[in-house]
């Protein structure tokens, strides 16, 4: 019995992760392509990503949301509901992607400039930043898909598409950089036509399924009224995440070109190690989901007890790796030495604190399948007004790359206490399908 649990959460977090590697993986093929180009380009693609990560994540809603409702209304065999909720979603993702990426095509210069980068890094990322807003509605549409799939159990079809879009945003990044000599904005072109295969790939493979899809249209009132604070809390708390995020890359730029650019480098495997170990968060709201939408408070608990360990063993194993690619790994993304020097003097400190960022995405994770995201969304805040905050003091007080990763682990620690105290009590379940 205990086998067969663990085999249905590898079988739903396996491809799952492979899934979610995917985008910092495209970030990664960024990074070694444009490392090749110069410093300059290298902190101009790190502060460009970071804005354009805080300006569509925050719209990741449309992947946690979609995959909460879709889990607690298939738990309860009411694939009806399920299939209007994916169908609200695309409606929701079409109108905000456009909104977004048009405003972000407009403001790009305005918003690199406001930023206070250093003169060298504000043309190439300005213009890497006004590229990659073309592509708006296409990641967002791409967030409906994944969230549609891992509500219904179903996070080997998102792997395949992913691991397809993978390569050829590598050989368009390629071909566009060095063979047309597009430079900066040959990789921004190759994520977006990458994104443009995977809507085409989620729309395909959906059109195939035997899923029951009905009741499309427009919400009613108690439908939309749902998703409006379902939005309004994930976008929330998603916004104060990344704007903390956000100010710690700030931070790196407002130093100087070389501490922004080694920075980038561990901000880019940080997003490669969250998105692997956020996988069992995928597994853990899918099967909570599924478990408080049946009503079954037993299954709920123990679940969220297991994910716990399943999140801070995965950590250590990732952090051995880490430690283990510390004289490989930066070589493989940049060939400056002054850049790869300053990115080890944090590489230990960000490899001993992943068995804690595995418990934050594994148990964060339940609170979402739990639908618990108001609360998920206060103290979101806190943690990363207390980033901002140590991240102010690092610049003051010149403590360089490692200041600015203590930062980041603050974040991760202030996200981590207050969701496990949570999860002890019973505040957060609540059964059935959701409004």
């Amino acid at each position: 019995m205990e086998w067969t649990r663990h085999r249905r959460v590898l079988a739903l977090a396996v491809p799952a992760m492979g899934t979610l590697i995917a985008d910092p993986l495209l970030g990664l093929v960024d990074t070694a392509v444009v490392g090749r180009l110069g410093a300059a380009e290298l902190g101009a693609l790190g502060l460009a990503v970071a804005v354009f990560t805080t300006l569509s994540w925050v719209f990741n809603f449309l992947v946690f949301g979609t995959t909460s409702t879709v889990a607690r209304a298939v738990g309860a065999s009411r694939l009806d509901v399920a299939g209007r909720r994916v169908s609200h979603a695309i409606q929701v993702a079409l109108v905000l992607g456009v909104m977004v990426g048009g405003g972000l095509l407009l403001l790009a210069p305005t918003i690199i400039r406001s930023l206070g980068a250093v003169d060298a890094l504000i043309g190439p990322a300005t213009t890497y930043l006004s590229i990659r807003a073309v592509g708006v509605p296409l990641l967002l549409l791409g967030y409906v898909g994944h969230g549609a799939f891992r509500g219904v159990a179903d996070t080997k079809t998102p792997l395949f598409i992913v691991m397809w879009a993978n390569v050829l945003n590598a050989v368009l990044t390629v071909l566009f950089v060095f063979g047309f000599g597009l430079g900066i904005a040959g990789a921004a072109w190759g994520t977006v036509l990458a994104e443009l295969f995977v809507v085409v790939a989620f729309a395909y493979r959906w059109r195939r399924t035997n899923l029951v899809i009905t009741g499309h249209g427009r919400p009613n009132k108690t439908e939309l009224l749902a998703l409006l604070f379902v939005s309004r809390d994930l976008f929330l708390r998603t916004g104060a995440l990344l704007t903390g995020l956000l100010i710690v890359t700030v931070a790196a730029a407002r130093i100087d070109a070389d501490t922004a650019a080694a920075h980038h480098i561990l901000y880019q495997l940080f997003l490669l190690v969250a998105f692997t170990l956020d996988g069992l968060g995928i597994a853990g709201q899918t099967l909570v989901g599924r478990a408080l939408g049946s009503g079954d408070e037993t299954e709920a608990r123990r679940l969220a007890r297991e994910f716990l360990w399943w999140g801070i063993g995965t950590g250590v194993v990732v952090g051995l790796v880490l430690l283990a690619g510390m004289a490989a790994i930066p070589r493989l993304l940049t060939d400056d030495a002054s850049v790869i020097a300053m990115a080890r003097t944090a590489w230990v400190f960000v490899a001993v604190m992943q068995p804690l960022n595995g418990a934050v995405f594994s148990l964060e994770g339940i609170m979402m399948g739990a639908e618990d995201f108001r609360f998920l969304r206060n103290w979101t805040l806190v943690a990363a007004v207390s980033a901002a905050l140590t991240s102010a003091l690092v610049v003051v007080g010149s403590f360089g790359v490692l200041g600015l990763w203590v930062a980041m682990e603050v974040l991760m620690l202030l996200r981590f206490v207050p969701v496990w105290l949570r999860l002890r009590g019973d505040n957060w379940l609540r059964f059935g399908i959701s409004a």
